[in-house]
């Protein structure tokens, strides 16, 4: 009795939970709750008589483009292509601008008088502003790592630390937009109309 051959199957990698995905999944709710904790002090602490709006640099929407040009750059890298390292580096250095441009626009807010110590609202631009800048920082960190490993890395791990700093700057961009909707577009008038009749109620 002849026996037939087994037809030739690949070896396929095994399917195993992806950790550094779910680790930061569960680190950005945590970002989240924290932005969404200071924004709810930020609209409450608005309706105090002290509260001065102050004017926003422009350079806060440049910012914005080099950040979103960086989640572009990011997801072009997880294509499996010859200028996949060029975009991944693309990716980390229009970050980078980004950090530089938010710096530029302290420095252009300090120079107009308007620092950390003079009115609420500028106390709360630096905090938002400043924290963000950090969450930046660390995804900058981890793209360095990245890059490093670029050409020594298994492939498959490769694909993945390219993959979850997409994911990051993509949240790092949504955050961002969501920061400056509030420090750009909530008023106190806003913020009366929404939660007027039980913030400041007579106990």
């Amino acid at each position: 009795m002849t026996t037939l051959p087994r037809p030739f199957v690949p070896d396929a990698r095994p399917v195993l939970p992806n950790a550094g995905r779910t680790g930061l999944i569960v680190f950005m709710a945590v970002a989240t709750t924290l932005f969404s904790l200071l924004l709810l002090a930020y609209g409450m602490r608005m309706r105090e008589p002290d509260w001065q709006p102050i004017p926003h640099p422009a350079l806060l929407w440049w910012n914005t483009a080099a950040l979103a040009l960086a989640g572009i750059a990011m997801q072009r890298a997880r294509r499996m292509s010859p200028h996949r390292a060029a975009w991944l580096v693309a990716g980390g250095v229009l970050a980078a601008l980004f950090v530089i441009g938010q710096l530029t626009a302290w420095r252009m807010l300090s120079a107009a008088g308007q620092t950390v110590t003079v009115n609420p609202s500028d106390s709360f631009l630096y905090l938002l502003t400043g924290l963000h800048g950090l969450h930046v920082l660390g995804g900058l960190a981890a793209w360095v790592m990245t890059i490093a490993r670029l050409r020594r890395a298994d492939p498959f791990r490769m694909q993945r630390a390219i993959a979850l700093c997409a994911l990051y700057w993509h949240f790092l961009l949504a955050v961002w937009l969501v920061l400056l909707a509030a420090m750009w577009w909530i008023t106190p008038g806003f913020v009366a109309a929404i939660c007027g009749p039980l913030y400041g109620a007579a106990p």
